[in-house]
This record gives C-alpha cells, structure tokens and sequence, in this order.
C-alpha cells in the first residue's frame, strides 16, 4: 500500500493513473462536440465533463493528503538540473490540477451557470459578473492545454529515463508485473 525507498506504493500508483485517466476522459468530453459545451445540445457533455473535472479537483487533494504520510521512493542520482527540471515539472502540474477545476468553477459560477458534479447542479455561489466570468473560462482553457504540454513533457521524461538512463523511474509507478 505505502511506497518503498524504490517504488510508489499502490495508493500513490493509484491515485496517479486515475488522476491521468480522468483528466484525459475530461480533455476528451470537452473536445466531443463541436458546440459550445454551455449550448443546449451539449448539455449532456457538459454535465459529464463537469463531473470529471470535480472529480479530478477531489483525487488530487486526496493525493496531496496521501503524500503527507507516504514518503516518495529515493530518486536515482542524477544531475542537479534534472532533479529541479522534475520539481519545476511536479509543482506546475499540481498547481494546474488545483487551478483548472478551480478556473472553471469560478468561471462558470461567475457567467451564472450552475456546475454540475455526478448529475446534481450545484448553483452559483457567488455573485454573476459575466465579463469576468468568461475572461475565467478562457484562462480554463488556456491552462487545460498547458497541463496537456506539461504532462506529455512529463511521459517524455518518464521514456526517457527508461530507454536512455535505463533507470526505475517509470517502474516506480508502474504496477508490478
């Protein structure tokens, strides 16, 4: 369950590859209609990928929670440029799980539209400023497409290690085999 000095324990892998599944299910909803995902026909989409997205925000606090008591496996040695290249790398990813779901919610509370999290709406709590509102959900979009260059940057470095370094990186949150 908990991490060894060399591997993620299964909680930790756990919660990684559902985080990384959810966020993928979320770009892919919101990528499945060619309307708005606040028209009348994308409803449905909307609602799903909403849920995803609370979903996402509630995985990742449930995480951060696990890595208080969970220590990370020892990093191989490595340059010092890689080891803050792969904190720069974890930080920013992080800040954007926080900040998506964060951004959206915000942004479409603040347009007056309610949010929706397993088929239940859950009106806006905060005062309807539309301008703002939609200068939010751009910034939503913006950040989505940054953890997308973020994440891949992060698999390449995963491969990376592997292939080239021939180290447990990746093995580490592997499942075994």
């Amino acid at each position: 369950m908990r991490s060894t000095s060399s591997r993620y324990g299964a909680v930790a892998q756990a919660f990684h590859w559902l985080i990384v599944t959810l966020v993928l299910a979320a770009y892919v909803m919101s990528k499945s209609d060619s309307h708005s995902l606040y028209a009348a026909e994308a409803d449905r989409v909307r609602r799903i990928h909403e849920t995803l997205g609370i979903l996402v925000f509630i995985v990742v606090v449930l995480r951060i929670l696990w890595e208080l008591f969970d220590e990370a496996p020892s990093k191989p040695p490595m340059a010092r440029w890689v080891l803050a290249g792969s904190k720069f790398v974890h930080l920013a990813l992080y800040a954007l799980l926080i900040l998506i779901p964060a951004t959206a919610a915000l942004g479409t509370w603040l347009v007056g539209i309610p949010i929706t999290l397993l088929g239940f709406d859950i009106p806006p709590q905060i005062t309807q400023m539309r301008e703002l509102g939609q200068l939010t959900m751009a910034l939503h979009t913006r950040l989505a497409s940054a953890i997308l260059w973020i994440s891949g940057a992060h698999a390449v470095a995963a491969l990376f290690h592997h292939f080239y370094l021939r180290d447990d990186v990746l093995r580490s949150m592997l499942p075994r085999n």
